[in-house]
């Protein structure tokens, strides 16, 4: 159990790391490696890209908070 909440940690933060690394931001920084200045994609549908990347954000950070907790109670 412990090798698994371990591996979740590990996957979740990893990918934390490299969304916030590709995150535009507002002023030039890592987000502007991809080279992009301005991006419509899901510009018609309401979702953007930079709104998908908050929630993965989100999300992997929840599972990686409470696989922390779960592994600290044992």
């Amino acid at each position: 159990m412990e090798t698994i909440l371990s591996v979740i940690i590990a996957l979740s933060a990893i990918i934390m790391i490299i969304t916030v690394a590709l995150t535009e931001s507002k002023q030039a920084g890592l987000g502007m490696l991809s080279g992009e200045e301005s991006s419509l994609w899901g510009e018609h549908r309401g979702t953007s890209e930079k709104e998908i990347k908050n929630r993965i954000i989100i999300i992997s950070s929840v599972v990686f908070v409470v696989a922390l907790l779960i592994l600290a109670a044992k």
